[in-house]
């Protein structure tokens, strides 16, 4: 083996997060030429940025250090580069999701990464190709999904809950439809606002954004907004963020991509994606800002980059002041007047010299950062300013620099509005028998998923949660961020722990069944003291025996007292009948068609005529009424003072089913009428043989 053979190893990591982490061979120069065997110091870096460096590469193991090798200076060939770039690409971009809208089919492009159609992600929505005096040379922006049924559609994008994402929606009317009329309408994200889309026949728009997915998929929605105005969408795209890129980014907001520039490149010098040599598949704008000098580094690659990782080409391409002592002003405009915005900025010193380049950063007019650029290395400065209205940077030189203030790249980001956190996303995530239902609850109208109801359209919101009997287990996670809310029925399931607080405080909750679950300890107050809010808890059996005693208690206390008067009221009736035998008065008794009981006074004293249904002896009415009938002997049923001023007590006519409360209805009466509502099925009926007999024995055949 000569002086000049190295050992080269090449070892794939993948992290908990799936992204790629890469163990790099240190090729280290012999000095001596007695040794035999080939040695190894093996290393490897916890990131895929700044792959090159020494200084970003800590080392792991060195099993026998090669005599004059120098750690912290090594060298890389070409080689090294090209295979680690390989890795890379296999194992970065495994975990990015690009839909070619419109597709038919899934392709491999040029660069390896898989497009994929709609299929798998959406349900809506026609394939249409563009207007053929529209083509492009990229297959990606000729064929779009157009979407005119619904008023919203909304794709369901695959993610890992908590993990960052680059997403990217992009649109190229192309005239698809011969309308000559491009559409203008709203892009949401799991149920927030992200833009206001507003297309042109020939040119393309695309709405950056990066975002904390909230559960296992994210959801990106177009809204129509305007009549006969049909939203579409060619190219959808997301991918993870890497932990280290962007960090300074709250993660309680979605960060808007406003403005990504590649100062001093030429008009057509854009950077596309992934496709255009960006690793992280962002898009760089060309740009030389009014007042300021295009500048071309003396170099072709960088012994060190910034967490960010700009691709080279951004880097090496800047602009700068026109003189040393002159300030590089950059505006930034919004639609948006109070925002807080996240910048980005990137530098270098593009040339080998011994002068001097300094500068201070202001934001908004306030001093942000003292910078001095370092040649052939990129380091990058973030700043999250307040801005109202436009957004200013000014690189303004300190008194002893002898060069002007230098750019190469800037990024700027928007937050958005703080998060409406989707409760339901929150509710679907903590138990598994939820899986699997994704997208928009509430829309189309008749496609309401079935345990849920909704109400209103702009948006719509969910007012009701049936899930009885779902299997539900574990605790209840809080989903208090659905306060349209108005019935919980959570009940036979194996939900445990404490019953949440936030439950009392559902502003616009009436219903809360809670039966049938195996939750631990008290209810809390925001609950009980809800005077508007109905809840049950415990066990429904329990509730039932509870119901059936009370309606046990309420019957005897109600029947008693009714069945100790209807004693009364027949031995009275059997006296009065003896006495009126005695003295001679004559009952007679017609059998008409009117129904129910009536006594009435005949001309003839002492002769009382009563006309009976036969339908009412057989099955007696409703009703059973007593009048005030006069008799020869002066008496009458209203002198008994206990009668007088009597209440009605009507039980409901329906059968209120097994452990229900009896309805007691109680109306106050004249002083001479009583009215007794029976159950039908209860009384006993006297067939038409029976009611004969009984009226020959009193005479009446």
């Amino acid at each position: 083996m000569d002086d000049e053979q190295v050992g080269r190893v090449y070892v794939v990591f993948i992290s908990s997060m799936g992204m790629a982490q890469f163990s790099v061979a240190l090729i280290c120069d012999r000095e001596s030429s007695s040794a035999s065997l080939t040695d190894y110091v093996i290393i490897f870096q916890s990131g895929y940025i700044n792959l090159f460096l020494a200084s970003k590469i800590w080392l792991i193991r060195n099993l026998t250090t090669p005599t004059g090798c120098d750690l912290h200076n090594p060298r890389y060939t070409r080689h090294d580069r090209d295979i680690l770039d390989h890795y890379r690409l296999v194992f970065y971009t495994s975990q990015w999701l690009r839909i070619d809208c419109g597709s038919a089919t899934s392709y491999p492009d040029a660069s390896g990464t898989l497009w994929q159609t709609d299929d798998d992600f959406i349900k809506t929505g026609e394939n249409q190709m563009v207007s053929a005096n529209n083509l492009l040379l990229a297959d990606q922006f000729n064929n779009l999904r157009a979407f005119t049924i619904q008023n919203k559609n909304c794709y369901s994008l695959p993610a890992t809950t908590s993990l960052r994402y680059f997403v990217r929606a992009v649109f190229y009317y192309g005239n698809y439809d011969g309308l000559s009329n491009p559409p203008t309408f709203d892009l949401e994200f799991d149920g927030n606002k992200w833009a206001t889309v507003v297309t042109a026949t020939t040119t393309i728009a695309y709405y950056e954004m990066i975002y904390v997915a909230q559960g296992d998929i994210i959801s990106i929605c177009l809204a129509r907004t305007n009549d006969k105005q049909f939203p579409f969408i060619s190219i959808l795209e997301s991918w993870p963020v890497p932990d280290q890129m962007y960090s300074n980014m709250t993660y309680d907001r979605a960060w808007f991509s406003g403005y990504r520039y590649n100062y001093g490149a030429g008009p057509n010098d854009w950077i596309l994606g992934y496709e255009g040599g960006d690793v992280h598949n962002r898009v760089w704008q060309p740009m030389i800002p009014l007042g300021s000098n295009a500048v071309t580094a003396t170099f072709a690659s960088l012994v060190e980059t910034t967490v960010n990782d700009p691709p080279v080409a951004a880097i090496i391409e800047a602009v700068q002041a026109p003189s040393p002592t002159d300030k590089l002003e950059l505006s930034f405009t919004f639609s948006e007047t109070n925002r807080l915005d996240h910048v980005e900025l990137y530098f270098t010193e593009p040339l080998y010299t011994t002068a001097t380049r300094a500068f201070n950063i202001n934001i908004n007019s306030e001093f942000a950062y003292a910078f001095t650029p370092v040649y052939q290395q990129c380091d990058g400065v973030w700043i999250n300013a307040i801005s109202v209205g436009t957004l200013n940077i000014e690189l303004v030189p300190i008194n002893s620099s002898t060069l002007p203030p230098v750019i190469s790249a800037i990024e700027v980001y928007t937050a958005s509005d703080p998060l409406v956190v989707n409760g339901l996303a929150v509710l679907i995530n903590a138990f598994q028998q939820l899986e699997g239902w994704s997208g928009e609850p509430c829309l189309p109208n008749d496609m309401v998923w079935q345990w849920l109801n909704c109400r209103g359209d702009n948006p719509p919101r969910v007012t009701s949660i049936s899930l009885s009997g779902y299997g539900l287990d574990g605790p209840l996670p809080d989903f208090s961020q659905m306060t349209a809310l108005e019935t919980i029925d959570l009940r036979n399931n194996n939900l445990d722990g404490q019953i949440p607080d936030f439950l009392g405080k559902l502003p616009n909750l009436r219903l809360l069944d809670l039966r049938d679950n195996k939750f631990e300890g008290g209810v809390p107050e925001s609950i009980t003291s809800n005077k508007q809010l109905k809840y049950l808890i415990g066990s429904s059996n329990d509730n039932q025996s509870e119901s059936k005693r009370l309606a046990l208690i309420i019957g005897l206390a109600v029947g008693l007292p009714i069945f100790l008067v209807f004693l009364l009221a027949l031995a009275y009736f059997l006296v009065r009948k003896q006495k009126t035998s005695t003295q001679g008065q004559v009952t007679v008794l017609d059998l008409g068609g009117n129904q129910g009981v009536t006594a009435m006074e005949q001309p003839g004293e002492g002769v009382v005529s009563t006309t009976l249904s036969t339908e009412a002896l057989i099955r007696p009415s409703l009703a059973i009424e007593y009048y005030n009938s006069s008799v020869s002997n002066g008496d009458s049923f209203g002198t008994d003072p206990d009668i007088q001023g009597m209440h009605q007590l009507t039980l409901a006519n329906e059968d209120p089913g097994p452990g229900a409360m009896p309805i007691v209805e109680e109306t106050s009466m004249g002083a001479n009428a009583e009215s007794i509502h029976h159950d039908p099925t209860i009384m006993q009926l006297i067939d038409e043989e029976e009611l004969n007999d009984l009226l020959r024995r009193h005479g009446q055949n």
